[in-house]
């Protein structure tokens, strides 16, 4: 009879509690962070976990064993979520990223290449939960005692507070390492407040000056080198889901990965060294930074802020010269908020799974095939009419986890590469390039080919986390001859075809996915209508990137090295840019490239802060990219 009473004590629920949390708590810094901490786990994290079951308990006068197994049990999914979210994309999630839905999907899809048997552990005291809860804890316990509780609260209550406070005084350079030093849930809340109150310093830039900063000399628009020479023609972008510039020219068994795209470099002009700079919007800062050539907010999905102002954007430049604009991509608009973030931009008419069949499915979404036949139908109308066209095209059939169909392979791999990560994203990219070469024959077959000019570039990578095991980097070493690099990863491509203008020239200026809008406008003959971070690939050489959310704060890239800030795993890293060797630090150098980088960046969100509406409900929004 004692034994039972004691295993009924309203103490022992707590003290099981608090070790299952310490427990999980423990297992997530190490699978996060790379090491527990247990100073910062005990003063830092436990206490905010802690604090809301006690608060509950002494509301309700009773400690309920059934709501300390269900907010184990919320804790441990949300746990789980975090360490998935930051195998796959290296970074730890916002608040934000965590409430979408279909956020989560996009990584679930390869939940199966992203779970660790240590991961069961976070839900391992169900069973004790249950056997307690089935022999002794079949109601709730009443305290006789509020006062040794509430004194628990209170010290709770404290620590909650005070490390939230310290927390506040620091600005958040990188989401992972502010979060191991300050605590996950600290973490949201300074970044809530931080967006919420913060409005960008208005330290704007002449254009002058942010030539300098980049290291080149300004020169006007209208002498930049061939300014205006496709001037009126029609403009065709295409946007292939997860392309990494590797992929370009590259064989395997002597078949090529996109011949269809090396094809059409022979009337083009391909840009080999633009870096990837999308923040927490992924595909949706992709689309951002190709027509706006402004950084983006980084850490939140740009697209959910803005204020419905018409952007200076280079559809809106477009529509000033009497384009038809119009975009296609067979997903919902809800996502990412293109609602909103697409008449901003200024389109005539956004194409979506509204609009294109749902045929011939691979994965969750209509093939490349059936989205690009569905917009040959369109332009056709469209260019008989007598218009002058630009339409923005987005696969999304080589998306993670690039599985496609039998009959959509056209690689014979190597029995190595077989049902691996590497190998279907291969055999997907493939098939990206096949649907791209046919749509390029229709516009040779309407006769529009070369009145056009079409660009080709990627959105973002897409191998990387834990998804990539060490046969995939041994596949990937293998294929192109070195080890897998950070360039390799984030190096995109950008192909601008100007049949009868170019051939078959490699321009290896170092540039940034902002710099893709200053490019097309520069040979279409169109001068800005308003600042831009970006600039023309063709008349600059030198350039500064900052790239927020996917490298460590404070991090930069130039066409020499690239600087990696300390993150939660690894201290600040240095590498020569073209070998990606490591390379001793310059401090002067680093402390300089830094100082300017965060002027441009505070220049950006400057000229951003015009266009956003911070006070307000984020939207909602979803990734399918």
């Amino acid at each position: 009879m004692k034994k039972t009473k004691k295993l009924n004590s309203p103490l022992l629920v707590l003290v099981i509690l608090s070790l299952i949390l310490l427990i999980k708590l423990g297992v997530f810094r190490t699978l996060v962070y790379g090491e527990v901490s247990w100073l910062r786990l005990v003063a830092v994290d436990f206490p905010v976990f802690m604090l809301l079951p006690v608060l509950l308990f002494v509301v309700l006068r009773r400690v309920s064993p059934l709501v300390a197994l269900i907010y184990n049990l919320f804790v441990s999914g949300l746990l789980v979520s975090i360490v998935w979210y930051e195998r796959y994309f290296q970074t730890v999630p916002s608040y934000f990223d965590l409430q979408q839905g279909d956020q989560a999907g996009s990584v679930m899809e390869t939940v199966s290449l992203l779970y660790m048997p240590l991961d069961f552990l976070f839900f391992a005291d169900i069973v004790l939960y249950i056997a307690l809860f089935v022999l002794y804890w079949n109601r709730p316990l009443t305290m006789k005692n509020r006062k040794k509780i509430s004194v628990v609260a209170l010290v709770l209550v404290v620590f909650s507070a005070a490390t939230t406070v310290m927390a506040l005084q620091k600005p958040i350079l990188d989401m992972t390492l502010f979060s191991k030093e300050q605590g996950f849930v600290q973490t949201q809340l300074v970044q809530a407040t931080q967006q919420n109150s913060a409005s960008a310093q208005m330290n704007l830039l002449s254009d002058e000056e942010l030539a300098k900063l980049k290291g080149n000399e300004f020169v006007p628009y209208r002498e930049h080198d061939r300014f205006g020479i496709a001037q009126d023609r029609h403009l065709f972008v295409i946007q292939i889901e997860s392309l990494q510039n590797f992929a370009i020219n590259q064989s395997i068994d002597g078949q090529e990965l996109t011949p269809n795209l090396n094809e059409l470099l022979g009337d083009s002009l391909y840009f080999d060294h633009m870096f990837q700079q999308i923040g927490a919007g992924n595909t949706s800062d992709a689309e951002w930074l190709l027509h706006t050539s402004l950084m983006t907010r980084g850490l939140d999905p740009t697209v959910n802020y803005l204020n419905g102002d018409p952007l200076p954007s280079l559809v809106n430049l477009l529509n000033a010269r009497d384009y038809y604009t119009t975009t296609y991509h067979a997903d919902k608009l809800e996502y990412w908020n293109r609602e909103q973030l697409y008449p901003s931009l200024g389109f005539d008419y956004a194409y979506s799974s509204k609009e294109i069949p749902n045929e011939d499915l691979i994965g969750l979404w209509p093939s490349d095939r059936t989205m690009f036949q569905y917009a040959e139908g369109e332009v056709r109308e469209q260019i008989r009419s007598g218009q002058k066209v630009y339409a923005n095209l987005m696969t999304v059939t080589s998306h993670t986890p690039f599985e496609v169909r039998e009959q959509d392979k056209y690689l014979e791999l190597p029995e190595e590469y077989v049902d691996t990560y590497t190998g279907n994203y291969l055999q997907s990219i493939r098939y990206a390039d096949e649907a791209v070469g046919e749509f390029i024959d229709f516009l040779k077959a309407e006769g529009i080919y070369e009145e056009s000019l079409i660009v080709v570039n990627g959105d973002h990578s897409g191998l990387h986390g834990r998804p990539m095991t060490d046969k995939d980097y041994e596949l990937m070493a293998e294929l192109l001859g070195h080890q897998y690099s950070l360039k390799d990863r984030f190096l995109l491509p950008f192909i601008i075809a100007a049949p009868g203008l170019v051939e078959s020239e490699v321009n290896s200026n170092f540039g940034g996915q902002i710099d893709m809008m200053p490019t097309i406008m520069n040979l279409m003959g169109i001068e800005p209508q308003a600042p831009m971070i970006g600039h023309n690939m063709l008349q600059y050489e030198n350039n500064l990137l900052a790239v927020r959310y996917y490298l460590p704060g404070g991090s930069y890239i130039t066409g020499d090295h690239m600087y990696l800030g300390e993150n939660a795993r690894y201290p600040e890293r240095y590498y020569d840019f073209e070998t990606m060797e490591r390379i001793e630090p310059e401090t002067e150098i680093i402390e300089q490239k830094q100082e300017n980088a965060l002027k441009i960046l505070n220049h950006s969100d400057a000229l951003l802060s015009n266009f956003l509406d911070e006070g307000e409900e984020e939207a909602e929004s979803g990734e399918e990219s």
